[in-house]
């Protein structure tokens, strides 16, 4: 913005890459660190911005995810190819002053790689760092606010020390609130028919584009009718699976490892219970328009100018935004408590808030929040003193953002009735009681759950978390390693692989679940693609039921039962390993048995070309991650 006719002394760009939205909540809130030192900051998304904006800031703070096989998110990626080009030269970011955020999980062998690429890649277009970079492990026991919280004090250290506050200027206090940007209002029908400013139709588009949607549908997404909609466990498993398929008229590929991207709605209970707790009742189905709480803009207004809000905007009430845009059953962000702290005058319910929000009382945010999953309603009815004003609802409240959904179909599956496509997908539905005894479901499995046959959605493909392609498909050998519904985008390989290799192919799949009449899914597909082969035992399938006998047995356990199929698989037959399931302890565990069989297996069988110790191991594991011969996808 300007400030008497003149640009701030002071500017920040603060550009995230995200897929879930982890990296948005820290890159915003370092931009309020950074505005309480005075910067004038702007935020985006990187895909919204270009490396010749990166000059015109005092400072640039990245903050990137990493994704599927160390890669950038989705809309990161565009900045990531022009910073690629072989045309820059070495001192193209020589006027660039940065700081970086990686966030990483550590279960994943390529952890923060997206971050240590980019940072690499600064550095060697002449980008100067004004402190070493953060690396966040969602892994840690305090999850990534622990690694970013400490990180943050250091970067705020630093930023003063190389941008020094002026004379007798001391930074804003903690207790001071900053304003928000925006605000809604009632739309008066007199006012050119409820149309949105220019401002406040950018900001819309914003928040839309940070859950993954807009109102008007764009050139990636597509229409699906839902054709299946089976559990496939028995009434008196615990856990309801449900096995869907879509279908479109057009014809779209995927391969194995992508995923459809939806986006739910709330439930009316929801909404409504809601509406009645912040005492909105009067307003709830009234037109809104949103309007600038402040007459600035951001200085670069293509980078806060996304793709227009349509005009059907003008007749959005606020139970539309609670329904389908903001996130009110979300697990609250640290930063949730800072806001909504401002909104009430009972003083223990303010200072309780805003502990939870403090570095020193991490642990009890985590007791409460994330260690129940407490929601962000059970929040609000819990500190019932909290009454958020309408008009800042936009503000306070978190975007709903779509989920992600591992396709099981590939090859013959993928055609679709009348040449279009079909999609099917493997969903465990959410829902489980938590350690403060209350029931809580996921908000997009449920409203997968209760969709009916015939329904028709928009959704969209991600390819990010792909891992194989055609030319990947050659391999003549697979080894498989699969948990619970990790067993979609293997099921997906299986029959691509079958579609494209050779006769030779071979395919050992290791599968894990409770129990073989409650959860082993797709089990009946494995007899009939043997019984089909020219060859006698096309794919070999090794089952690993954890709960069907009194020792419980993992995946990892069956990898070291069969050490010597394992290592003519690696080391003779080349195999690529695939490992896909839920993070935490599944994806080590799996490696670790992986080390254990090359190590034993190599000291016995004597061959050169096999590891003989530990160490010979490690590194034959890690030169397969980087041929893409050990692949992972894990959620």
């Amino acid at each position: 913005m300007l400030t008497n006719g003149r640009w701030p002394d002071r500017t920040a760009l603060v550009v995230y890459g995200t897929e879930t939205g982890n990296a948005q909540d820290v890159a915003e809130e370092a931009a309020r660190s950074l505005e309480r030192l005075y910067f004038v900051t702007d935020v985006a998304c990187l895909e919204k911005v270009s490396t010749t904006d990166l000059s015109s800031y005092t400072l640039c703070l990245f903050v990137v995810s990493t994704t599927g096989q160390g890669d950038f998110p989705t809309n990161a990626r565009q900045f990531w190819t022009s910073l690629l080009k072989k045309k820059l030269q070495s001192d193209f970011l020589s006027d660039v002053e940065y700081a970086l955020v990686g966030l990483g999980d550590s279960s994943y062998p390529k952890f923060n790689w997206a971050a240590r690429k980019l940072d690499k890649r600064l550095k060697q277009l002449g980008a100067h760092e004004i402190i070493e970079a953060c690396e966040a492990d969602e892994q840690g026991d305090e999850g990534t606010d622990g690694n970013f919280l400490s990180w943050l004090q250091a970067f705020r250290s630093a930023v003063l020390t190389a941008y020094p506050l002026k004379d007798g200027q001391q930074p804003i206090s903690d207790n001071v609130p900053l304003p928000g940007k925006w605000k809604l209002r009632i739309t008066d029908i007199a006012d050119g028919a409820g149309e949105q400013p220019e401002e406040a139709s950018d900001y819309l588009s914003q928040q839309t584009e940070r859950a993954g949607q807009v109102r008007r549908i764009p050139t990636s997404s597509f229409r699906v009718t839902l054709s299946r909609n089976d559990r496939v466990t028995p009434i008196s498993h615990w856990q309801d699976v449900r096995f869907l398929s879509f279908t479109t008229k057009e014809q779209i590929y995927y391969a194995p490892g992508d995923a459809l991207a939806i986006l739910p709605k709330n439930s009316p209970g929801d909404v409504d219970s809601l509406i009645v707790q912040m005492d909105w009742t009067a307003c709830a189905d009234l037109p809104l328009t949103l309007v600038p709480s402040r007459p600035s803009r951001a200085m670069s207004s293509r980078i806060s100018t996304p793709t227009a809000w349509p005009s059907k905007c003008r007749d959005m009430t606020l139970r539309d935004l609670l329904t389908s845009y903001l996130d009110i059953t979300a697990i609250p962000r640290r930063s949730f408590f800072t806001k909504i702290a401002n909104y009430t005058q009972d003083t223990s319910h303010k200072d309780r808030l805003l502990e939870f929000t403090s570095a020193e009382y991490l642990d009890e945010y985590y007791d409460y929040a994330t260690r129940p999953r407490r929601s962000i309603i059970e929040v609000l009815q819990e500190f019932d003193s909290v009454k958020v004003p309408w008009e800042e609802a936009v503000n306070v409240f978190p975007p709903l953002r779509q989920r992600q959904f591992s396709i099981a179909s590939g090859g013959a599956l993928r055609r679709g009735p009348d040449g279009g496509t079909t999609f099917e997908l493997l969903v465990a539905v959410v829902k489980y009681r938590t350690v403060i005894r209350k029931i809580r479901e996921g908000v997009c499995t449920r409203y997968l759950a209760a969709l009916p046959v015939g329904t028709s959605i928009d959704v969209d493909l991600r390819t990010e978390g792909r891992f194989s392609s055609r030319s990947e498909l050659q391999p003549r050998c697979h080894l498989l390693i699969g948990a619970g519904t990790g067993i979609a985008p293997l099921r997906s390989l299986i029959y691509e692989k079958r579609s494209v290799a050779a006769e030779d192919r071979e395919t050992i799949l290791i599968f894990g679940a409770r129990s073989a009449t409650s959860d082993f899914f797709f089990g009946e597909e494995w007899s009939a693609i043997n019984a089909s082969s020219t060859r006698s035992k096309e794919l070999h399938v090794i089952t690993a039921f954890s709960r069907d006998q009194k020792d419980k047995i993992y995946v990892q356990d069956r990898l070291r039962e069969n050490a010597k199929i394992i290592l003519d698989a690696l080391c003779n037959k080349k195999a690529t390993v695939v490992v896909c399931g839920s993070s935490g302890p599944m994806p080590k565990a799996v490696r670790e048995a992986l080390v254990d069989v090359l190590a034993s297996s190599g000291s016995e069988a004597g061959q050169a070309h096999v590891p003989a110790t530990r160490e010979e191991a490690e590194i034959y594991l890690a030169n397969m991650e980087k041929q893409k011969r050990y692949l992972q996808e894990t959620w």
